[in-house]
């Protein structure tokens, strides 16, 4: 008995000796085989659907296709992962880009207020925040290293694609690009966008809108890409943006101190100023569309209820874009085009009140002649544009009164008149304006324009537009006004002073301008020029 027992004990002293020895000969590849732990499908979405979100927004302006009517709703927009304890979120840009509403949704179905933190637009990619956590620790996914992964490698797409939330979808990696150029259509406009993405995985994965955000992961369970973006209609064409990208973007701020260190303030403020201006331009586009129920709201004699509704929806918009302008004020109190486009706003839907107020904040805070120049022609064009001759007369003649040394507003008074047949009245407006300042070039033009085209008087059409054209010699050496040299060779002309009107004519020809009008200024003058012979 003592023999078989020895004998047994020989035998298995044997065998794990030419174990180890055999494990000591393993090269270096398969010792990662044997001790890194690889995972199917079904682990994979079980141990990181916890760190996994999908992100909603609410609106009251969406379009159903199934009921045929604007409905108030909340709607899935895209995904996203957890990666850090106290709530940040991964996605892409245009997942949140334009949403002034951000909702997340974790697996156990709870829903959570969010906030946009950071993002890198080129590279497409996001840092949102849960803001009603109340010290809560979420799961996190684990990331991996996308430099690390090979063509042929399997991988595992995770997201909501058309709303099917947690839907997982395996495939390898097709193929991995460098500097990606990618042409997108902007969700709003439709406008061509184009990206150039640092490094793309292209993924056989199914993915489909609703997984844009989400995370992409190896075998191992961690995540080395976020799916973005598809060519539907061409094949099983699918992208994710390799998790290095992200995981640098993310390293270039510190996360942990961003509502304090000055200099990841100021980046998340860079970013948050640029998503409000956006937010503030679509809400605008939208109210400035639909403001034709507005008005026809207030003049209704009987009920309807669809004017009703989009007058409801006018006005909240133009709500909205006013709050995400003055947004963009409160971290950048100096930009001129916000102010701008917010009178712009006022002024397309008739709310005077308010435009008069901020043109009075912006005189104070411009003391800029050109800047309140541009100001005054936009709000002019958005005026005469739509032939509200009245109404903007009764604006600028109010700002006028207020501010008597404004030449500028006399000065778009004057074109007013001159958009509405009454030359001689603009006539009286411009000469106001010389009585104030002799200087004002563009005043002389327009008189002399007025009394060459309207009121056939090219004595005195002549004397102001070599006035003007005095003024830009001596001062500058030459003229970048087109009316001037076309309205002096056309006199020229007139008088078949043909030399004359050749020199005028190379002048014109010699400014740089290439709009329709001024190139039609060109060739009328040169066919005058001609008719001479």
């Amino acid at each position: 008995m003592i023999k078989y027992l020895f004998t047994a004990a020989f035998i298995i002293l044997t065998v794990f000796s030419l174990k180890a020895q055999n494990k000591n000969n393993l090269t270096n590849q398969d010792h990662l085989l044997v001790d890194t732990a690889f995972f199917n499908a079904e682990q994979i979405i079980e141990m990181n659907k916890p760190a996994l979100i999908s992100i909603w927004y609410h609106t009251d302006n969406y379009y159903s296709y199934y009921s045929f009517t604007t409905i108030d709703t909340t709607l899935l927009n895209g995904s996203g992962f957890i990666f850090s304890e106290d709530g940040l979120i991964g996605t892409n840009y245009h997942v949140v880009d334009g949403i002034d509403s951000l909702i997340v949704k974790t697996s156990d179905g709870t829903f959570y207020d969010a906030e946009l933190l950071i993002i890198d637009e080129k590279n497409d990619m996001a840092i949102i925040r849960i803001k009603n956590a109340n010290g809560h620790k979420f799961p996190v996914i684990k990331f991996g290293n996308s430099d690390a992964m090979k063509t042929g490698q399997e991988v595992f797409a995770i997201g909501s694609p058309l709303g099917y939330e947690y839907t997982i979808s395996q495939g390898i990696i097709a193929g991995i690009r460098e500097n990606e150029k990618v042409s997108f259509s902007d969700p709003v406009t439709y406008a061509p966008i184009e990206k150039n993405f640092e490094k793309v995985l292209q993924i056989t994965a199914a993915i489909s809108p609703g997984n844009s955000g989400g995370a992409l992961f190896n075998k191992k369970g961690e995540v080395v890409g976020i799916t973005t973006y598809t060519y539907s209609g061409f094949g099983n064409l699918n992208f994710a943006i390799a998790i290095n990208s992200f995981v640098n973007f993310m390293n270039s701020v510190d996360l942990a101190n961003i509502d304090n260190n000055p200099e990841a303030k100021k980046k998340r403020e860079e970013s948050l100023y640029f998503s409000n201006l956006r937010l503030a331009g679509n809400y605008k586009q939208e109210a400035t569309y639909n403001w034709i129920y507005v008005k026809q709201k207030d003049t209704m004699k009987t009920l309807d209820t669809f004017i009703v509704k989009q007058d409801s929806i006018a006005r909240l918009n133009f709500s909205k874009a006013e709050t995400f302008y003055k947004k963009c004020l409160e971290i950048a109190p100096d930009s001129f085009n916000v102010y701008r486009d917010m009178m712009d706003l006022y002024v397309y839907c008739e709310n005077f009140p308010k435009a008069e107020n901020l043109y009075d904040t912006i005189k104070t805070r411009f003391q800029n002649d050109s800047l309140l120049s541009q100001l005054s022609s936009s709000l002019a064009s958005a005026y005469t544009t739509g032939k509200e001759y009245k109404k903007a007369l009764e604006f600028y003649e109010k700002m006028s009164r207020k501010d008597t040394a404004d030449i500028y507003l006399r000065y778009q008074i004057g074109t007013i008149y001159e958009s509405m047949g009454k030359y001689n009245r603009a006539v009286k407006e411009y000469k106001k304006i010389l009585k104030k300042d002799s200087n004002y070039t563009q005043a002389y033009i327009q008189l002399g324009l007025i009394y060459y085209k309207y009121l056939n008087d090219l004595r005195t059409a002549k004397k102001y537009a070599e006035k003007a054209y005095d003024m830009e010699m001596t001062n500058y050496g030459s003229t970048y006004y087109p009316d001037l040299p076309y309205l002096l060779g056309m006199i020229a002309c007139k008088e078949r002073k043909k030399y004359d009107a050749m020199l005028y004519y190379m002048d014109l020809k010699s400014i740089y301008t290439y709009s329709p009008e001024d190139n039609k200024k060109k060739a009328d003058l040169l066919k005058a020029i001609r008719d001479l012979n």
